[in-house]
């Protein structure tokens, strides 16, 4: 993922996930485990509304909000889902450690670049202002 401007689709990430930690669960769950970390990015880092996070899901899944270099912040995520599903608590607990950095590390460059509370909704403040769309 070396192009700035490349942002990963959801299957993508399960896909590497799954090369890294083969399971059992279906492809269904793990983008359901996505979705849950979409919204919270949607909601809690790029401040949507009701109405632009009705339009995420109509998309789902599709091409994650999250581009490279901040991008592995799903791939800790899932494995991290898939540790705790699998009842790995040591491997769950240092995934999410990985997560947590990661997230904080997007939540800041994305407050530094974006100051996503002072942008009014209707110029912007949508949560695509990382890809511009």
């Amino acid at each position: 993922m070396a192009d700035a401007h490349r942002f990963p689709t959801a299957q993508e990430v399960v896909a590497q996930a799954d090369l890294l930690c083969p399971n059992q669960y279906s492809q269904e769950q793990k983008l359901s485990w996505l979705g849950e970390l979409e919204g919270r990015i949607y909601l809690d880092v790029h401040l949507a509304t009701r109405e632009q996070l009705e339009q995420v899901w109509k998309q789902w899944p599709g091409t994650l909000a999250v581009g490279w270099p901040h991008s592995d912040v799903y791939l800790h995520w899932l494995l991290a889902k898939l540790h705790q599903a699998d009842g790995e608590l040591a491997l769950y607990q240092n995934r999410m450690e990985s997560f947590n950095t990661s997230y904080q590390n997007y939540v800041n460059w994305y407050i530094r670049t974006y100051d996503p509370a002072h942008i009014p909704v209707s110029e912007g403040g949508d949560g695509d202002a990382e890809d511009g769309g």
